[in-house]
């Protein structure tokens, strides 16, 4: 979405810009709600669009933060090729945070599996790349990534403690769009062992 500086061009945000609008008049024609009020659409895609042209952390850097060891690991095992690509995947797999957004209608869910409620904190770069990939797919989630990075930043403690209060570790933020400001909840209920999900994740952070 950005030039080869990584710097958003006017045109880009006009564009993004013209798709959000069309996406808020659609909302706007249901009864009693209207998104677009007080909203500065523009400034809503500039923000995606930063958002997207940030420098992400590389699949060596997220495998390291992930299992430090992993490349002793592979050497012990003598995998190359193929096998240390299926082991990279496990790591990723087993280990990894894991971020899937979907939409419910007007509301959003963003669930988090326990490892990347672990690491909010101490590697927030490593989530926020996961729910970047998570966001390619839901394009109402995409269009507030920015402030929705900053709503995780400043609850940080109140989604870890949600998370810790769950059976399995999860959370899940539940919002409105385009409402960047959604609320913790546990997610003892959400199935991450889905292969063709978890697959798709994998193969946008590691872009194999």
């Amino acid at each position: 979405m950005a030039d080869g500086n990584s710097k958003v061009t006017q045109e880009q945000v006009r564009e993004r810009a013209a798709e959000i609008r069309e996406r808020l008049n659609r909302a706007r024609k249901i009864e009693g709600f209207d998104p677009v009020a007080g909203l500065d659409v523009e400034a809503m895609a500039r923000r995606s669009l930063e958002a997207r042209a940030r420098p992400k952390p590389s699949a060596h850097h997220v495998l390291k933060v992930i299992r430090p060891e992993w490349e002793k690991e592979a050497a012990q095992q003598g995998l190359t090729g193929e096998a240390l690509t299926a082991f990279q995947r496990q790591i990723l797999a087993e280990d990894g945070p894991q971020v899937y957004g979907e939409m419910d209608g007007f509301y959003y869910l963003i669930h988090f599996n326990k490892a990347a409620v672990e690491m909010i904190d101490r590697n927030s770069e490593i989530v926020f790349q996961a729910l970047e990939v998570a966001a390619l797919a839901v394009p109402e989630i995409d269009e507030i990534l920015s402030p929705l990075e900053a709503f995780i930043r400043a609850e940080v403690t109140t989604i870890q403690e949600v998370g810790a209060a769950s059976s399995t570790g999860q959370a899940k933020l539940v919002g409105v769009w385009p409402i960047p400001v959604p609320i913790a909840e546990s997610d003892d209920d959400y199935d991450w062992d889905l292969a063709d999900k978890i697959d798709w994740i994998i193969h946008h952070i590691t872009g194999g």
